[in-house]
């Protein structure tokens, strides 16, 4: 059978759930799980038969039919998905609907006819592809297995040129990566200090990285975890969060445009990387009330013709801009994207960033939790949309505004239920277009 070389495996166990219809549409019955094994091939076993017919599509289920092949007692069913076989059952039905499939995936499905010498040789494979959710959950198990699923979505293809890598347990970080990666379509993932989470390390192996860029220093990723990436590794990194921005911002030899972020909170960074991403810019990182030698520094380096405040004054001081712009040694204009709150303040971000509508994706995160929308960050950044922020269980006004006028076309959520509620989700599936 031909393998599917155009997606790799996925680190996370696949679900389905097949239901057999019978020989009328209506009728459901349940198929026990048993595990693919070789079986004898006796020259009277059935003959090949011809391809199944597809009934329906959607991004998680797809529905075959065949004919009845006569002397058949029963038949196989096989379905294939980045070059392995996925599934492969015993059949009674000429119906098989499969559920659990993965939305943009290609697939291979196939049967077989079975009778008392054996089993017969597979029908020629029929490739699908399922189309995209417009609204999907993108999450794991924790932070760690959510951004490798956000990684996986972003970047199904094996041999990525570059993989950013940031202590999960902290914001700066994988914030200040999140814009760099964003530039270059690489994804970022989150490691403990100490240890390289499971769902890390699948994701790794499946993205085969020409490179691992480490963000921070030993004490947010230690040399250990760095050496087991798998990858040739160059480490970006100070002594605080403020020198290991500035450190990224290395990736720049010049920027029009930097991004200055309050890098003691996390929200209007969060929502600044992913525009700077798009818009190959940096981001780099102040105290409310004083500017960093670091960040000054890189500035002076950058000679941006604008700085981006992200935030109120409360958040990024007057003073603080003033004095940045100043850093700078050119002439350089300075605009504020700030709101009363951290949702208001993410849709201006969005608003100044992505000004016409029909963006392709809008990302969708709580605004009080930074974990689960840190490789959002990047991956907004290189797929031209927004990370729009709200709380658990109410979507705010302000971002359903914002979403309409966008109109994507898709709306990825970041987090179960426990941090991005069914009620969002439902609310947001009633704006998709």
């Amino acid at each position: 059978m031909s393998s599917v070389p155009t997606r790799r495996a996925r680190a996370l166990t696949l679900l389905c759930i097949v239901a057999a219809l019978g020989s009328g549409l209506g009728s459901t019955a349940a198929l026990a799980q048993e595990r693919p094994h070789s079986i004898r091939q006796p020259a009277v076993a059935p003959a090949q038969p011809a391809p199944p017919s597809r009934l329906t599509l959607g991004a998680s289920v797809a529905q075959f039919t065949w004919p009845a092949i006569a002397g058949a007692t029963g038949y196989r069913v096989r379905l294939s998905a980045y070059g392995t076989v996925r599934l492969e059952r015993a059949w009674t039905a000429t119906n098989v609907l499969i559920d659990g499939l993965d939305p943009e995936a290609t697939y291979e499905f196939s049967f077989a006819a079975v009778n008392a010498d054996g089993v017969g040789a597979y029908s020629t494979p029929v490739s699908f592809t399922t189309p995209f959710d417009r609204v999907e959950r993108q999450f794991g198990s924790d932070r760690f297995a959510t951004a490798a699923r956000v990684s996986f979505r972003a970047h199904p293809v094996s041999g990525v040129g570059s993989v950013f890598v940031a202590d999960g347990m902290n914001f700066p970080d994988a914030l200040s990566a999140a814009a760099a990666a964003g530039r270059i379509g690489a994804p970022v993932l989150l490691t403990r200090p100490t240890v390289i989470p499971t769902a890390t390390r699948s994701e790794l192996t499946g993205l085969a990285p020409a490179r691992a860029v480490v963000v921070g220093g030993t004490g947010a990723v230690s040399d250990d975890v760095a050496s087991a990436l798998g990858a040739p590794v160059t480490r970006l990194a100070g002594v605080d969060r403020f020198e290991t921005a500035a450190a990224v911002s290395t990736l720049w030899t010049s920027a029009q445009t930097v991004y200055l972020a309050n890098g003691m909170d996390f929200p209007d960074a969060l929502a600044g990387a992913a525009a700077a991403g798009s818009k190959d810019s940096p981001v780099l990182l102040t105290r409310a009330d004083a500017l960093p030698e670091a960040t000054a520094s890189a500035l002076a380096r950058l000679k941006p013709a604008r700085i981006i405040a992200l935030g109120g004054a409360a958040v990024v001081g007057d003073e603080v801009v003033a004095e940045a712009a100043a850093a700078t040694g050119v002439t350089t204009t300075v605009q504020r994207l700030a709101g009363e709150s951290r949702y208001d303040t993410a849709v201006a971000v969005s608003k100044a960033t992505f000004p016409t509508a029909g963006v392709p994706v809008v990302y969708i995160a709580n605004g009080t939790s930074f974990a689960d929308a840190l490789a959002a960050a990047a991956a907004g950044g290189e797929r031209g949309g927004p990370v729009l922020l709200t709380p658990q269980s109410a979507l705010p006004a302000a971002v359903i505004d914002e979403v309409t006028r966008l109109k994507p076309k898709r709306i990825l959520v970041l987090g179960g239920p426990s941090v991005v509620s069914d009620g969002v989700l439902a609310r947001l599936l009633a704006l998709a277009p």
